[in-house]
């Protein structure tokens, strides 16, 4: 997945060239069993999803290590921004959550949350009014072409046109971006790295070499797992087994995944009589057809095949993500 050309301030993660260190998730060889569904040996029977361990956790980036990068990368456009004669300061990122709690990874477990909440969190329920997201501050013209690397009046000009405005052969790498022709872009005296302060502040942190594994890798490898364990006969036997249990209780719907929106349940009625009803027979089914017990071991084991046929890029993303967090560690003083 390409780096975007164009980084907001808001400073999210945002995904790396893979280049070819990391081929894609989705690719098996005839050596793997490619095509062939994955043995699974007996099925623990399950009502909860609480606890549940899969096989891409341990390579997974967690919320407090995200939350430093992020801080990291509010600071190197900070300095970057600076070194053009603009003070401009980011919000600072949202904490990390305390609850990572997997209690919904298959959709609502809990048959006391669902009496309770229904189909809201417990989170929802209590507090349902969302926290204000801070803006960062306004930015003049040049401002904005410092940060993004293209002046906003030409990139509006040239969406109009149906064109880019910046770049589509930026670098890769912040070692490849030091060797590579500027931007042209002069401000102050300084050129503006191509991309602008955004797109330096990215690949120095996830970039900064070639061959730079992509920083949503895991992410993409437990997706592909999960694509593949909804396909599997057995789970979707399981889904089967389920939605006949829902509509034997007057519910029709297809999937755990769509039961909202098959039933037409409304964001702000999650919690409602109609909803507590409908979640209370959904959890009822997931365990008359151990739809959890299923599942977490059909999609462990296409999690453990795809983990065992990128051994190698893991191992290189984990050496990465540790040279990252040492130096956010250093940025973030």
């Amino acid at each position: 997945m390409a780096l975007p050309a164009r980084l907001l301030a808001t400073t999210c993660l945002v995904s790396v060239a893979a280049l070819t260190l990391s081929s894609c998730a989705g690719k098996e060889t005839a050596a793997d069993g490619a095509g062939k569904e994955p043995a699974i040996g007996s099925v623990e029977k399950m009502s909860s999803t609480e606890g549940l361990e899969f096989p891409v956790a341990a390579y997974e980036v967690t919320s407090d290590q995200q939350y430093q990068v992020k801080k990291a990368q509010n600071l190197l456009i900070e300095q970057c921004m600076k070194r053009f004669g603009f003070d401009y300061a980011l919000p600072a990122p949202t904490p990390p959550s305390r609850n990572d709690s997997k209690s919904r990874v298959f959709g609502l477990a809990s048959a006391k949350d669902a009496a309770q909440f229904g189909y809201a969190s417990p989170s929802q329920a209590t507090d349902p009014a969302p926290a204000k997201r801070q803006s960062p501050a306004a930015l003049s013209r040049t401002g904005q072409t410092v940060l993004n690397g293209v002046d906003p009046v030409a990139e509006a000009a040239a969406k109009a046109k149906g064109k880019a405005a910046a770049p589509t052969d930026e670098p890769m790498s912040q070692a490849e971006a030091a060797k590579a022709p500027g931007s042209g872009i002069i401000v102050n005296g300084k050129e503006v790295p191509v991309g602008g302060c955004g797109r330096e502040s990215a690949l120095k942190l996830y970039s900064p070499k070639p061959g730079s594994v992509d920083i949503l890798f895991v992410f993409n490898l437990g997706g592909e797992a999960e694509s593949r364990a909804l396909e599997d006969s057995r789970v979707r036997k399981a889904t089967t087994k389920w939605s006949q249990c829902m509509a034997d209780s007057g519910f029709t719907t297809s999937s755990p995944d769509s039961v909202q929106s098959d039933l037409g349940l409304k964001e702000g009625a999650l919690s409602s009589p109609e909803a507590i009803t409908i979640a209370k027979a959904d959890v009822a089914c997931k365990t008359q057809a151990n739809y959890i017990g299923i599942r977490y071991a059909v999609q462990s084991a296409y999690e453990k095949r795809l983990v065992e046929e990128h051994a190698e890029t893991l191992a290189l993303f984990q050496q990465q993500t540790q040279d990252r967090l040492r130096l956010a560690a250093q940025l973030n003083g």
